[in-house]
């Protein structure tokens, strides 16, 4: 009985502490970068359903987007994915590591697009689990000729 009261003043305390958004749970999605003529990168958060945050990156090709092929990276986590014209959004699943990594490359007769978007959240509990409260990004992005 008397365990059974304390996990329920723990519950309790926690929902009383998170903020009103981080305690729903998982959030809508929110724009991180914009990469030209690839598309937009989101992150989204889970600050409610774990003992430490998570976080997830996601794609959307923009509607003149070629075939782009998707590399994320979180810690010794790999997940290669294909986003072809008709399926244009990708979520990756959400991790606790503080740093995750996007490669993207799309290519087309004249030329290879490439991007990196690096990501790396806040080591604090709660930190980045608010919309206005983002991760650093790191974005780079380049063409290559293919003539």
């Amino acid at each position: 009985m008397r365990a059974a009261t304390l996990v329920a003043a723990m519950v309790v305390a926690a929902v009383l502490l998170l903020p009103g958004s981080a305690a729903s749970g998982r959030q809508k999605p929110n724009v991180l970068t914009a990469l030209a003529d690839i598309g937009t990168v989101y992150w989204r958060y889970d600050c409610a359903h774990h003992r430490a945050p998570e976080w997830s990156l996601g794609v959307r090709l923009s509607a003149a987007a070629a075939d782009t092929r998707i590399a994320f990276r979180a810690g010794k986590l790999r997940r290669h994915r294909m986003l072809w014209s008709g399926h244009r959004l990708a979520w990756l699943p959400f991790r606790p590591e503080l740093r995750q990594r996007l490669s993207l490359v799309q290519g087309t007769e004249p030329r290879t697009l490439r991007a990196t978007v690096g990501v790396r959240f806040g080591g604090t509990h709660l930190a980045n689990c608010w919309s206005y409260a983002p991760p650093r990004v790191t974005t780079t992005l380049w063409m290559t000729p293919n003539f």
